[in-house]
């Protein structure tokens, strides 16, 4: 059984691309999806290994996939929506292959359950999760009232950042909190 912790969100299935089961793909970190044994799906909670039969590039920022087993435009129309997901494993060796350092990169899912403050003061809490079903990718963060929050995921608005203590600090612009 794969659960959450074995797998690394990497994108998300777009739209169909013509009549044979085609998909669009936007994938949020650099990796080749023809290299991974399998990407993994949520259907209906659980999470479902696929295997990748073919991927050609359609933009700079698409893939087009082809999924053994996904042969028409209502199969795929069916996964479009979903958060592509690729195993752990694979992802820390197919990162290790391009990172010099070998630390495989850091990413917003890695931020989820750090405490949160602001420079001003005006934010306090935690990362509950990150919301990417929208363009820009935004930390949803719950205060101790119960209030979520949600702030851009954005490198500017970061003013400290401590992996060690699991604890992040933004610096955040005026009304952005009020929105």
């Amino acid at each position: 059984m794969i659960r959450l912790s074995d797998i690394r969100a990497v994108g998300k299935l777009l739209k169909p691309h013509g009549i044979s089961g085609e998909i669009v793909v936007q994938l949020d970190v650099d990796v080749d999806l023809s290299e991974p044994r399998c990407v993994v799906l949520d259907i209906d909670g659980i999470f479902v290994p696929f295997f990748v039969s073919n991927v050609r590039p359609k933009s700079s920022e698409t893939d087009l996939v082809t999924i053994d087993g996904i042969t028409d435009e209502k199969m795929a129309a069916a996964l479009c929506g979903k958060t592509l997901y690729i195993m752990q494993t694979d992802f820390d060796s197919l990162a290790g292959d391009d990172d010099e350092e070998g630390d495989g990169g850091f990413y917003a899912d890695d931020l989820v359950g750090f405490s949160v403050t602001s420079v001003d003061g005006s934010l306090e809490g935690k990362v509950a999760a990150i919301d990417t079903t929208t363009e820009n990718y935004l930390f949803i963060i719950e205060t101790p009232s119960g209030k979520r929050v949600f702030v851009p995921v954005a490198d500017e608005f970061i003013a400290l950042l401590d992996p060690e203590t699991r604890r992040i600090e933004f610096d955040l612009p005026e009304g952005l909190l009020d929105l």
